[in-house]
Protein backbone atom coordinates (compact mmCIF):
# COMPACT_ATOMS: atom_id res chain seq x y z
CA UNK A 1 0.00 0.00 0.00
CA UNK A 2 2.75 2.57 0.57
CA UNK A 3 4.19 1.86 -2.90
CA UNK A 4 0.83 2.79 -4.06
CA UNK A 5 0.10 5.62 -1.92
CA UNK A 6 3.49 7.22 -3.38
CA UNK A 7 2.50 6.57 -6.76
CA UNK A 8 -0.71 8.28 -6.25
CA UNK A 9 1.15 11.12 -4.65
CA UNK A 10 3.32 11.12 -7.56
CA UNK A 11 0.49 11.62 -9.94
CA UNK A 12 -1.27 14.21 -8.82
CA UNK A 13 2.30 16.17 -8.62
CA UNK A 14 2.64 15.82 -12.42
CA UNK A 15 5.09 13.43 -11.92
CA UNK A 16 3.89 10.89 -14.63
CA UNK A 17 6.71 8.74 -15.36
CA UNK A 18 7.71 8.52 -11.84
CA UNK A 19 4.17 7.10 -10.83
CA UNK A 20 4.04 5.04 -13.69
CA UNK A 21 6.92 2.66 -12.78
CA UNK A 22 5.37 2.55 -8.93
CA UNK A 23 2.29 1.41 -10.95
CA UNK A 24 3.25 -1.24 -12.70
CA UNK A 25 5.47 -2.13 -9.78
CA UNK A 26 2.74 -2.98 -7.40
CA UNK A 27 1.12 -4.87 -10.58
CA UNK A 28 3.70 -7.26 -10.79
CA UNK A 29 2.99 -8.40 -7.40
CA UNK A 30 -0.86 -7.87 -8.21
CA UNK A 31 -2.14 -7.45 -11.54
CA UNK A 32 -5.68 -7.13 -10.36
CA UNK A 33 -5.40 -4.20 -8.20
CA UNK A 34 -7.91 -1.52 -9.29
CA UNK A 35 -6.43 1.22 -7.85
CA UNK A 36 -3.02 0.73 -9.76
CA UNK A 37 -4.60 -0.16 -13.12
CA UNK A 38 -6.93 3.71 -12.54
CA UNK A 39 -3.75 5.00 -12.03
CA UNK A 40 -1.65 4.15 -15.19
CA UNK A 41 -5.40 4.86 -16.95
CA UNK A 42 -5.47 8.29 -15.69
CA UNK A 43 -1.48 8.69 -16.98
CA UNK A 44 -2.01 7.52 -20.17
CA UNK A 45 -5.07 9.60 -20.90
CA UNK A 46 -2.70 12.32 -19.39
CA UNK A 47 -0.72 11.15 -21.96
CA UNK A 48 -3.05 11.42 -24.33
CA UNK A 49 -2.71 7.60 -25.05
CA UNK A 50 -6.19 6.48 -26.02
CA UNK A 51 -5.78 3.00 -26.73
CA UNK A 52 -3.64 2.35 -23.51
CA UNK A 53 -6.18 4.12 -21.55
CA UNK A 54 -9.04 2.65 -22.90
CA UNK A 55 -7.09 -0.98 -21.83
CA UNK A 56 -6.04 -0.09 -18.29
CA UNK A 57 -9.62 1.38 -17.60
CA UNK A 58 -11.43 -1.25 -18.71
CA UNK A 59 -9.50 -3.51 -16.11
CA UNK A 60 -9.54 -1.01 -13.78
CA UNK A 61 -13.81 -0.79 -13.87
CA UNK A 62 -13.78 -4.68 -13.63
CA UNK A 63 -11.58 -4.93 -10.75
CA UNK A 64 -13.25 -1.43 -8.93
CA UNK A 65 -17.27 -2.23 -9.50
CA UNK A 66 -18.55 -0.11 -6.93
CA UNK A 67 -16.47 3.28 -8.28
CA UNK A 68 -17.41 5.56 -11.09
CA UNK A 69 -14.60 7.49 -11.62
CA UNK A 70 -13.16 4.83 -13.89
CA UNK A 71 -16.40 4.38 -15.54
CA UNK A 72 -16.14 8.18 -16.20
CA UNK A 73 -13.15 8.38 -17.62
CA UNK A 74 -13.00 5.20 -19.24
CA UNK A 75 -15.92 6.65 -21.41
CA UNK A 76 -14.17 9.90 -21.89
CA UNK A 77 -11.50 8.09 -23.49
CA UNK A 78 -14.05 6.56 -25.45
CA UNK A 79 -15.00 9.97 -26.57
CA UNK A 80 -11.16 10.61 -27.33
CA UNK A 81 -10.91 8.66 -29.62
CA UNK A 82 -14.43 9.01 -31.19
CA UNK A 83 -15.95 5.26 -30.29
CA UNK A 84 -19.68 7.79 -29.09
CA UNK A 85 -21.39 4.43 -29.20
CA UNK A 86 -18.80 2.81 -26.29
CA UNK A 87 -19.09 5.61 -24.34
CA UNK A 88 -22.50 6.00 -24.40
CA UNK A 89 -22.56 2.61 -23.39
CA UNK A 90 -20.61 3.20 -20.80
CA UNK A 91 -22.29 5.84 -19.21
CA UNK A 92 -26.14 4.31 -19.28
CA UNK A 93 -24.55 1.28 -17.57
CA UNK A 94 -22.85 3.85 -14.94
CA UNK A 95 -26.43 5.16 -14.64
CA UNK A 96 -27.98 1.60 -14.26
CA UNK A 97 -25.86 1.28 -11.35
CA UNK A 98 -25.50 4.54 -9.66
CA UNK A 99 -29.24 5.58 -10.06
CA UNK A 100 -29.20 7.83 -6.98
CA UNK A 101 -25.82 9.59 -7.86
CA UNK A 102 -26.36 12.91 -9.53
CA UNK A 103 -23.18 12.60 -11.04
CA UNK A 104 -24.02 9.53 -13.06
CA UNK A 105 -27.08 12.13 -14.11
CA UNK A 106 -25.14 14.79 -15.52
CA UNK A 107 -22.59 13.01 -17.04
CA UNK A 108 -25.12 11.06 -19.31
CA UNK A 109 -27.28 13.92 -19.74
CA UNK A 110 -24.29 15.82 -20.93
CA UNK A 111 -23.22 13.21 -23.53
CA UNK A 112 -27.12 12.91 -24.90
CA UNK A 113 -26.93 16.90 -24.88
CA UNK A 114 -23.68 16.90 -26.87
CA UNK A 115 -24.66 14.63 -29.62
CA UNK A 116 -27.78 16.32 -29.83
CA UNK A 117 -30.35 14.17 -28.12
CA UNK A 118 -32.13 17.23 -25.78
CA UNK A 119 -35.19 15.57 -24.95
CA UNK A 120 -33.25 12.52 -23.17
CA UNK A 121 -30.83 15.01 -21.87
CA UNK A 122 -33.57 17.40 -19.99
CA UNK A 123 -35.01 13.83 -19.09
CA UNK A 124 -31.58 12.70 -17.47
CA UNK A 125 -31.25 16.33 -15.73
CA UNK A 126 -34.68 16.16 -13.95
CA UNK A 127 -33.56 12.75 -12.68
CA UNK A 128 -30.53 13.86 -11.53
CA UNK A 129 -32.38 16.73 -9.54
CA UNK A 130 -34.05 14.11 -7.44
CA UNK A 131 -30.47 13.08 -6.22
CA UNK A 132 -29.19 14.75 -3.33
CA UNK A 133 -27.82 17.93 -4.22
CA UNK A 134 -24.41 18.18 -5.40
CA UNK A 135 -22.20 20.49 -7.06
CA UNK A 136 -23.19 19.27 -10.77
CA UNK A 137 -27.11 20.27 -9.48
CA UNK A 138 -26.09 23.99 -10.41
CA UNK A 139 -24.73 22.92 -13.75
CA UNK A 140 -27.67 20.69 -14.32
CA UNK A 141 -30.28 23.45 -13.72
CA UNK A 142 -27.83 25.82 -15.74
CA UNK A 143 -28.68 23.40 -18.88
CA UNK A 144 -32.37 22.89 -18.38
CA UNK A 145 -32.54 26.59 -17.80
CA UNK A 146 -31.85 26.66 -21.78
CA UNK A 147 -33.98 23.02 -23.05
CA UNK A 148 -36.84 23.46 -20.78
CA UNK A 149 -40.36 23.90 -21.86
CA UNK A 150 -40.96 27.53 -20.72
CA UNK A 151 -43.60 25.84 -18.39
CA UNK A 152 -40.96 23.95 -16.16
CA UNK A 153 -39.32 27.55 -15.79
CA UNK A 154 -40.75 28.79 -12.36
CA UNK A 155 -40.42 25.28 -10.92
CA UNK A 156 -36.18 25.35 -11.62
CA UNK A 157 -36.21 28.91 -10.73
CA UNK A 158 -37.77 28.37 -7.21
CA UNK A 159 -34.96 25.09 -6.94
CA UNK A 160 -32.15 27.64 -7.98
CA UNK A 161 -33.79 29.86 -4.80
CA UNK A 162 -32.33 26.81 -2.68
CA UNK A 163 -29.33 25.94 -4.06
CA UNK A 164 -28.17 29.59 -3.07
CA UNK A 165 -29.19 29.51 -0.11
CA UNK A 166 -26.63 26.00 0.18
CA UNK A 167 -23.90 26.55 -1.66
CA UNK A 168 -20.97 28.58 0.06
CA UNK A 169 -18.82 27.98 -3.24
CA UNK A 170 -18.59 31.19 -5.65
CA UNK A 171 -17.95 29.55 -8.74
CA UNK A 172 -20.77 27.42 -7.88
CA UNK A 173 -22.96 30.72 -7.15
CA UNK A 174 -21.58 32.08 -10.63
CA UNK A 175 -23.39 28.82 -12.29
CA UNK A 176 -26.53 29.58 -10.55
CA UNK A 177 -26.57 33.04 -11.09
CA UNK A 178 -26.16 32.70 -15.23
CA UNK A 179 -29.30 29.80 -14.68
CA UNK A 180 -31.37 31.86 -12.97
CA UNK A 181 -30.62 35.18 -15.59
CA UNK A 182 -31.33 32.48 -18.69
CA UNK A 183 -34.83 31.55 -16.76
CA UNK A 184 -35.71 34.77 -16.33
CA UNK A 185 -35.01 35.91 -19.73
CA UNK A 186 -36.79 32.97 -20.95
CA UNK A 187 -39.61 34.05 -19.49
CA UNK A 188 -39.48 37.74 -20.69
CA UNK A 189 -38.35 39.61 -16.85
CA UNK A 190 -35.78 41.01 -18.75
CA UNK A 191 -35.11 43.22 -15.52
CA UNK A 192 -34.78 40.28 -13.62
CA UNK A 193 -32.62 38.88 -16.08
CA UNK A 194 -30.25 41.53 -16.17
CA UNK A 195 -29.66 41.55 -12.43
CA UNK A 196 -28.55 38.34 -12.41
CA UNK A 197 -26.33 38.68 -15.80
CA UNK A 198 -24.89 41.38 -13.57
CA UNK A 199 -24.43 39.67 -10.29
CA UNK A 200 -23.35 36.25 -12.13
CA UNK A 201 -20.78 38.72 -14.13
CA UNK A 202 -19.61 40.34 -11.39
CA UNK A 203 -18.99 37.56 -8.72
CA UNK A 204 -16.76 36.24 -11.70
CA UNK A 205 -14.85 39.48 -12.28
CA UNK A 206 -13.93 39.54 -8.78
CA UNK A 207 -12.20 35.83 -9.13
CA UNK A 208 -10.29 37.29 -11.83
CA UNK A 209 -6.42 37.70 -11.52
CA UNK A 210 -5.36 40.17 -13.85
CA UNK A 211 -7.08 42.97 -16.25
CA UNK A 212 -7.27 42.80 -19.93
CA UNK A 213 -5.66 46.39 -20.04
CA UNK A 214 -2.29 43.67 -18.57
CA UNK A 215 -2.25 42.44 -21.90
CA UNK A 216 -0.90 45.18 -23.89
CA UNK A 217 2.43 44.23 -24.11
CA UNK A 218 1.66 41.26 -25.19
CA UNK A 219 -0.12 42.22 -28.33
CA UNK A 220 2.43 45.01 -28.91
CA UNK A 221 5.30 42.37 -28.53
CA UNK A 222 3.65 40.05 -31.63
CA UNK A 223 3.33 42.86 -33.68
CA UNK A 224 6.82 43.56 -33.03
CA UNK A 225 7.79 40.05 -33.86
CA UNK A 226 5.52 39.06 -36.79
CA UNK A 227 6.27 42.45 -38.71
CA UNK A 228 7.96 42.79 -42.24
CA UNK A 229 11.43 41.11 -41.47
CA UNK A 230 9.32 38.09 -39.81
CA UNK A 231 6.79 37.57 -43.09
CA UNK A 232 9.80 38.71 -45.70
CA UNK A 233 11.62 35.24 -44.47
CA UNK A 234 11.37 32.59 -47.14
CA UNK A 235 8.57 30.06 -46.62
CA UNK A 236 9.39 26.46 -45.86
CA UNK A 237 8.81 24.94 -49.43
CA UNK A 238 6.18 22.16 -47.90
CA UNK A 239 2.87 21.20 -48.53
CA UNK A 240 1.02 19.17 -46.23
CA UNK A 241 -0.95 16.42 -47.02
CA UNK A 242 -4.34 17.71 -45.32
CA UNK A 243 -5.54 21.03 -45.87
CA UNK A 244 -4.97 22.93 -42.87
CA UNK A 245 -7.59 25.58 -41.54
CA UNK A 246 -8.04 27.64 -38.87
CA UNK A 247 -11.46 29.63 -37.36
CA UNK A 248 -10.65 32.04 -35.73
CA UNK A 249 -12.16 35.99 -33.96
CA UNK A 250 -13.65 36.68 -30.77
CA UNK A 251 -16.32 33.93 -28.96
CA UNK A 252 -19.54 33.98 -29.70
CA UNK A 253 -19.11 34.92 -33.43
CA UNK A 254 -20.04 31.80 -35.31
CA UNK A 255 -17.79 29.31 -35.07
CA UNK A 256 -19.46 26.36 -33.79
CA UNK A 257 -22.00 27.10 -36.49
CA UNK A 258 -19.77 27.41 -39.38
CA UNK A 259 -17.73 24.19 -37.77
CA UNK A 260 -21.03 22.32 -37.72
CA UNK A 261 -22.26 23.42 -41.61
CA UNK A 262 -18.71 22.47 -42.76
CA UNK A 263 -17.87 19.30 -41.24
CA UNK A 264 -21.37 17.54 -42.84
CA UNK A 265 -19.21 18.08 -45.98
CA UNK A 266 -17.60 14.50 -47.14
CA UNK A 267 -14.18 15.91 -47.22
CA UNK A 268 -14.30 17.57 -44.43
CA UNK A 269 -13.64 16.99 -40.57
CA UNK A 270 -12.21 18.88 -37.27
CA UNK A 271 -10.21 18.96 -34.55
CA UNK A 272 -13.16 20.69 -32.49
CA UNK A 273 -11.34 23.63 -30.62
CA UNK A 274 -7.91 22.30 -30.12
CA UNK A 275 -5.14 23.80 -28.31
CA UNK A 276 -2.64 21.76 -29.49
CA UNK A 277 -1.00 25.09 -31.07
CA UNK A 278 -0.56 26.94 -27.09
CA UNK A 279 -0.56 23.56 -25.35
CA UNK A 280 2.63 22.00 -27.41
CA UNK A 281 4.08 23.83 -30.10
CA UNK A 282 4.40 27.15 -28.86
CA UNK A 283 6.26 25.68 -25.24
CA UNK A 284 8.31 23.25 -27.55
CA UNK A 285 9.53 26.78 -29.69
CA UNK A 286 9.93 28.83 -25.76
CA UNK A 287 12.06 25.90 -24.90
CA UNK A 288 14.29 26.16 -28.27
CA UNK A 289 14.75 29.78 -28.07
CA UNK A 290 14.92 30.28 -24.65
CA UNK A 291 12.35 33.09 -24.54
CA UNK A 292 8.39 33.49 -24.15
CA UNK A 293 5.84 34.23 -26.77
CA UNK A 294 5.64 35.58 -28.84
CA UNK A 295 9.92 36.67 -28.74
CA UNK A 296 10.31 32.94 -29.39
CA UNK A 297 9.04 33.17 -33.04
CA UNK A 298 12.08 35.42 -33.62
CA UNK A 299 14.35 32.24 -35.15
CA UNK A 300 12.37 29.05 -36.79
CA UNK A 301 14.99 27.08 -38.08
CA UNK A 302 13.74 24.89 -40.58
CA UNK A 303 14.57 21.37 -37.95
CA UNK A 304 11.73 23.41 -35.40
CA UNK A 305 9.22 24.15 -38.36
CA UNK A 306 9.53 20.30 -38.91
CA UNK A 307 8.89 19.57 -35.76
CA UNK A 308 6.16 21.96 -35.13
CA UNK A 309 4.20 20.05 -37.86
CA UNK A 310 5.03 16.46 -36.89
CA UNK A 311 3.16 18.01 -33.29
CA UNK A 312 0.34 18.89 -35.47
CA UNK A 313 0.17 15.88 -37.47
CA UNK A 314 0.08 13.85 -33.97
CA UNK A 315 -2.81 15.43 -32.88
CA UNK A 316 -5.05 14.69 -35.95
CA UNK A 317 -3.62 11.27 -36.17
CA UNK A 318 -4.08 10.88 -32.18
CA UNK A 319 -7.99 11.81 -33.01
CA UNK A 320 -8.42 9.59 -35.90
CA UNK A 321 -9.57 12.87 -38.50
CA UNK A 322 -8.84 11.30 -41.91
CA UNK A 323 -10.66 13.83 -44.30
CA UNK A 324 -8.26 16.06 -46.46
CA UNK A 325 -9.75 19.37 -44.62
CA UNK A 326 -8.88 19.54 -40.66
CA UNK A 327 -10.50 22.53 -39.36
CA UNK A 328 -9.20 23.76 -35.71
CA UNK A 329 -11.50 26.25 -34.64
CA UNK A 330 -10.15 27.81 -31.73
CA UNK A 331 -10.90 31.63 -31.87
CA UNK A 332 -7.72 32.37 -29.52
CA UNK A 333 -5.71 31.17 -32.42
CA UNK A 334 -6.03 34.83 -33.88
CA UNK A 335 -2.86 35.66 -31.67
CA UNK A 336 -1.45 32.70 -33.75
CA UNK A 337 -2.09 33.63 -37.20
CA UNK A 338 2.09 34.58 -37.85
CA UNK A 339 2.87 31.08 -36.73
CA UNK A 340 0.36 28.99 -38.22
CA UNK A 341 1.22 30.40 -41.72
CA UNK A 342 4.81 29.51 -41.00
CA UNK A 343 4.40 26.00 -39.78
CA UNK A 344 1.98 25.74 -42.73
CA UNK A 345 2.30 27.77 -45.43
CA UNK A 346 -1.22 26.72 -47.36
CA UNK A 347 -3.34 27.17 -44.33
CA UNK A 348 -6.29 28.89 -44.59
CA UNK A 349 -7.58 30.78 -42.25
CA UNK A 350 -11.43 32.27 -41.58
CA UNK A 351 -11.84 34.96 -39.75
CA UNK A 352 -15.49 35.55 -38.46
CA UNK A 353 -16.75 38.51 -37.32
CA UNK A 354 -20.35 39.65 -35.30
CA UNK A 355 -21.96 42.86 -34.60
CA UNK A 356 -20.34 43.83 -31.80
CA UNK A 357 -23.48 44.59 -29.57
CA UNK A 358 -24.91 40.95 -30.34
CA UNK A 359 -21.50 39.47 -29.69
CA UNK A 360 -20.92 41.31 -26.80
CA UNK A 361 -24.20 40.94 -25.20
CA UNK A 362 -23.52 36.70 -26.30
CA UNK A 363 -20.60 36.47 -24.37
CA UNK A 364 -21.85 38.74 -20.98
CA UNK A 365 -24.74 36.28 -21.36
CA UNK A 366 -22.77 33.24 -21.18
CA UNK A 367 -20.93 31.39 -18.59
CA UNK A 368 -17.35 30.60 -19.42
CA UNK A 369 -15.52 28.52 -16.90
CA UNK A 370 -12.29 30.64 -17.23
CA UNK A 371 -11.92 33.31 -15.23
CA UNK A 372 -10.77 36.14 -17.81
CA UNK A 373 -12.13 39.19 -17.25
CA UNK A 374 -13.00 39.90 -21.16
CA UNK A 375 -15.41 37.24 -20.43
CA UNK A 376 -17.65 38.93 -17.46
CA UNK A 377 -17.29 42.30 -18.07
CA UNK A 378 -18.50 44.45 -21.04
CA UNK A 379 -16.11 47.36 -20.81
CA UNK A 380 -13.19 44.86 -20.25
CA UNK A 381 -14.53 43.21 -23.67
CA UNK A 382 -14.75 45.79 -25.52
CA UNK A 383 -10.61 46.17 -24.68
CA UNK A 384 -10.16 42.97 -25.89
CA UNK A 385 -12.12 42.73 -28.90
CA UNK A 386 -9.79 46.43 -29.91
CA UNK A 387 -6.67 43.83 -29.30
CA UNK A 388 -8.15 41.47 -31.92
CA UNK A 389 -9.08 43.43 -34.41
CA UNK A 390 -5.74 45.25 -34.49
CA UNK A 391 -4.19 42.27 -34.59
CA UNK A 392 -6.38 40.88 -37.40
CA UNK A 393 -5.59 44.02 -39.69
CA UNK A 394 -2.09 43.67 -38.92
CA UNK A 395 -2.10 39.74 -40.03
CA UNK A 396 -4.27 40.95 -43.17
CA UNK A 397 -2.09 43.56 -44.37
CA UNK A 398 0.36 40.15 -44.68
CA UNK A 399 -1.62 37.49 -45.54
CA UNK A 400 -4.24 38.95 -47.20
CA UNK A 401 -4.68 35.62 -49.91
CA UNK A 402 -4.70 33.18 -46.60
CA UNK A 403 -6.97 35.18 -44.81
CA UNK A 404 -11.16 34.89 -45.69
CA UNK A 405 -13.33 37.18 -43.66
CA UNK A 406 -16.99 36.69 -42.97
CA UNK A 407 -19.21 38.18 -40.72
CA UNK A 408 -22.02 36.06 -38.67
CA UNK A 409 -24.81 38.61 -40.13
CA UNK A 410 -23.99 37.20 -43.70
CA UNK A 411 -23.57 33.66 -43.07
CA UNK A 412 -27.27 34.21 -41.47
CA UNK A 413 -28.96 36.24 -44.58
CA UNK A 414 -27.04 34.62 -47.47
CA UNK A 415 -26.46 31.20 -45.76
CA UNK A 416 -25.84 29.25 -49.37
CA UNK A 417 -24.14 32.40 -51.21
CA UNK A 418 -21.41 32.57 -47.92
CA UNK A 419 -21.11 28.92 -47.75
CA UNK A 420 -20.41 28.81 -50.68
CA UNK A 421 -17.37 30.84 -50.74
CA UNK A 422 -16.18 29.66 -47.71
CA UNK A 423 -16.09 26.28 -49.75
CA UNK A 424 -14.48 27.63 -52.70
CA UNK A 425 -11.92 28.94 -50.61
CA UNK A 426 -10.81 25.78 -49.09
CA UNK A 427 -10.94 24.54 -52.48
CA UNK A 428 -13.98 22.53 -51.94
CA UNK A 429 -17.26 22.15 -54.10
CA UNK A 430 -21.12 22.77 -52.23
CA UNK A 431 -23.13 20.02 -51.08
CA UNK A 432 -26.27 20.35 -50.07
CA UNK A 433 -25.84 18.75 -46.63
CA UNK A 434 -24.26 21.34 -45.42
CA UNK A 435 -27.17 23.13 -45.22
CA UNK A 436 -28.72 20.25 -42.91
CA UNK A 437 -26.60 20.91 -40.48
CA UNK A 438 -28.60 20.72 -37.64
CA UNK A 439 -30.02 17.02 -38.11
CA UNK A 440 -26.34 15.61 -37.45
CA UNK A 441 -25.52 14.00 -34.38
CA UNK A 442 -21.76 14.47 -34.55
CA UNK A 443 -20.68 15.82 -30.45
CA UNK A 444 -20.68 19.50 -30.29
CA UNK A 445 -19.48 20.49 -26.81
CA UNK A 446 -19.39 24.41 -27.19
CA UNK A 447 -21.98 26.97 -25.26
CA UNK A 448 -23.83 26.46 -28.83
CA UNK A 449 -24.00 22.90 -29.09
CA UNK A 450 -27.78 23.68 -28.30
CA UNK A 451 -28.39 26.13 -30.82
CA UNK A 452 -26.83 24.18 -33.56
CA UNK A 453 -29.54 21.30 -33.44
CA UNK A 454 -31.87 24.07 -34.22
CA UNK A 455 -32.67 25.86 -37.85
CA UNK A 456 -31.19 28.50 -38.77
CA UNK A 457 -33.34 31.88 -36.85
CA UNK A 458 -32.39 35.66 -36.19
CA UNK A 459 -33.12 35.57 -32.97
CA UNK A 460 -29.22 35.49 -32.20
CA UNK A 461 -28.77 39.05 -33.59
CA UNK A 462 -31.59 40.89 -31.10
CA UNK A 463 -31.71 39.22 -28.34
CA UNK A 464 -29.50 42.23 -26.82
CA UNK A 465 -31.63 45.11 -27.89
CA UNK A 466 -33.72 44.34 -24.78
CA UNK A 467 -31.10 44.96 -22.75
CA UNK A 468 -29.93 47.79 -24.49
CA UNK A 469 -30.55 50.62 -21.84
CA UNK A 470 -28.88 48.38 -19.12
CA UNK A 471 -25.74 47.90 -21.74
CA UNK A 472 -25.31 51.51 -22.94
CA UNK A 473 -25.66 53.47 -19.71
Amino acid sequence: MLLLNRANELLEQGKLREAEFMYKTVLKENNKLGPALFGLGRICMRLEDYDSAIYYLKRACENLPKMLDPLFALADAFMAVGSSVDAKTVLEYTLSVARHNSQAHYQLGQFYLDHGFIENAEKTFEAGLTCPTSAVSAFMLHELAQISPVSKLEAHIEKLHELLTEYDNKRLKIVVYYALAKCNHRLKDHNQAFDYFKLANDLQLSLCEFKTEHMTPFFNDLKTQCSDEFFDQPDDKVKATFTPVFIVGLPRTGSTLLEQMLVQHSNIGTLGESTVISDKIVPYLQMRNEAPFPKCLHSLTTSMLDHCRSLYVDEIKKHRVGEEVVINKLPANFQNVGLIQKIFPDARIIHLTRSFNANAWSVFSNHFAENEPYFCSLSEYKLYADFQEDIMTHFKHYLSRNIFTLSYEDLLDETPKQLNRVLNFLYQKFEPECLEFYKSKRPVSTLSKAQVRRPLDQSPRSNWQVYEKQILA
